[in-house]
């Protein structure tokens, strides 16, 4: 079973944590992991790169030149792709990227990058309290406690809009309900902190699919 360090708002540590085999030990599925990040990669994808072609671009209904007698080639719009301001052969058009991949291949993926990240020992349990107010300052103090180094990524049980915007502009700072991040959000950043218990939010990579 994985553990990992706990800490508190103080930036103290407060012993070490068992972590649950579902989430942080699991085998690490690269497969699984490929999948998810590609397909989410790709679903980001705008697909808004558009080009004309000679019969959508304005202009070319008369025909240049006479067919023959003038010694050039016969030409019969101005709009041909041959000239300039003309339209394009086989150019980008509007595209749907979109990927589909099962929830439970997500929920798996999600498990692996976290799994990988704790045999990596990046992986920190820390203990929130509530944010009456936005408070920036609070949270960096925090953070420099946590033996965090590069991009942090914060996993936390419910929504706090004031936790949010205390660390909006925090730099390497990403914060998420554990329950709406995925396998691309924890390979992107070096460290994952995890809010006690929100592994408790989430249907198990095995479970069933219940959201």
């Amino acid at each position: 079973m994985a553990e990992a360090s706990r800490y508190t708002m103080s930036g103290s540590a407060s012993g070490k944590v068992q972590l649950p085999d579902e989430w942080f030990g699991a085998e690490v599925n690269k497969s699984a992991m490929y999948q998810a990040t590609r397909a989410q990669r790709t679903n980001s994808r705008a697909g808004t790169a558009s080009t004309k072609t000679k019969a959508l671009v304005r202009g070319g209904g008369a025909k240049p030149w006479r067919q023959k007698g003038t010694g050039r080639a016969r030409a019969g719009s101005n709009r041909s792709p041959l000239w300039k301001g003309g339209g394009t052969i086989f150019g980008p058009t509007p595209k749907n990227w979109h990927e589909r991949v099962p929830q439970k291949v997500r929920r798996i993926a999600f498990a692996s990058a976290l799994s990988d990240k704790a045999a990596d020992g990046q992986v920190r349990v820390v203990e929130l309290e509530s944010f009456e107010a936005p408070k920036t300052q609070r949270l960096v103090k925090a953070l420099s406690g946590w033996d965090t180094e590069g991009r942090v990524l914060l996993l936390t049980r419910e929504s706090d809009e004031n936790l949010y915007k205390s660390g909006r502009n925090v730099a390497g700072l990403t914060i998420k309900k554990f329950g709406d991040a995925s396998a691309l959000d924890v390979l992107r950043h070096d460290v994952v902190a995890v809010e006690d218990g929100a592994w408790e939010s989430r249907p198990t990579p095995g479970g069933p699919n219940n959201g």
